[in-house]
């Protein structure tokens, strides 16, 4: 039953779009693969990109991006918009650790650029330098070209305008997570 009215909405009804502030087009309705191991997230993806889903989303900690990446392995890359996310740094290496989950996440989705790249979270001590050094980070992954946009998720103000204070390049994007009917 609620796959005969996804298929529906898939084929009947466009998924509208924002304009982000650097000018991309970012699709409003995401299919996503939290809490999916990699071949249902493989399988998942194969399904939404067929029912109608234009907008993936995954992160470095859902530990699927292998599976998402092989579900869209030989799509045509215009056809898609894909948003990933790196954590927080666990060790006081702030820019070279998020480089390195920036690469990586490249690597495991067999991809040389995303649509959208996130923080996933502030990190736990919410200390600003250590943002800060993260959004350095983000800024040379969008500026080498490796994400069409950058930005954060579940940030607070406080943690906005941290970023702000050093930011050459303003966030895209503060994804909240939202489930309807909770």
């Amino acid at each position: 039953m609620k796959l005969a009215c996804c298929m529906i909405m898939g084929a009947t009804a466009a998924i509208p779009t924002v304009k982000l502030n650097n000018g991309v087009e970012m699709p409003l309705i995401s299919l996503g693969t939290w809490q999916y191991n990699s071949t249902v997230a493989e399988a998942t993806v194969k399904l939404g990109m067929k029912v109608g889903f234009n907008h993936i989303d995954t992160a470095h900690t859902y530990e699927n991006q292998d599976g998402v990446g092989r579900a869209l392995a030989g799509l045509d890359r215009k056809s898609y918009f894909l948003t990933t996310k790196v954590p927080a740094p666990s060790t006081t290496k702030y820019y070279d650790e998020t480089n390195q989950y920036l690469s990586d996440d490249l690597k495991f989705l067999n991809l040389d650029q995303v649509d959208l790249m996130l923080l996933h979270f502030p990190p736990k001590t919410n200390d600003c330098a250590v943002m800060q050094e993260q959004w350095r980070a983000m800024e040379d992954f969008y500026k080498a070209g490796k994400a069409k946009a950058i930005g954060v998720s579940n940030y607070c103000i406080s943690s906005l305008e941290c970023i702000a204070e050093k930011a050459t390049v303003t966030p895209a994007v503060n994804q909240v997570e939202f489930h309807i009917g909770m």
